[in-house]
């Protein structure tokens, strides 16, 4: 049995037309959460400024899910970014654990080496 086309709804001539151009993607991710310093003051240890990003990260994290808890929904745009502040999170984590890693071995081999 063939189905007859469906036609879309005509609009009511007072409906309202959308002229604004929407935003970039660019400035949806600026005016959700705060830029990041791309290099640190070259006065300052890397490591401290790594754990301190990781602790602010951890906290925009947790005040993220706090808010979902409550029952705030997230837009698209704003999902996307938490997940990329997730991702980022996690890679600075994971490269710290893996230099850790290797300083400790590096520092077995040397203790273990015979002079």
């Amino acid at each position: 049995m063939p189905l007859a086309p469906v036609a879309a709804p005509a609009l009511p001539a007072s409906a309202p037309t959308v002229t604004a151009r929407p935003r970039s993607f660019g400035a949806v991710l600026e005016a959700l959460g705060p830029r990041q310093p791309a290099a640190a003051p070259p006065a300052r240890p890397a490591v401290p400024v790594a754990l301190a990003m990781v602790e602010r990260a951890q906290a925009r994290l947790d005040a993220v899910l706090a808010a979902a808890r409550s029952g705030r929904t997230f837009t698209a745009q704003e999902l996307l970014w938490l997940q990329a502040e997730a991702y980022r999170t996690a890679q600075t984590v994971d490269l710290a654990a893996k230099l850790v890693e290797q300083g400790a071995q590096s520092v077995k081999q040397a203790i273990n080496t015979q002079v």
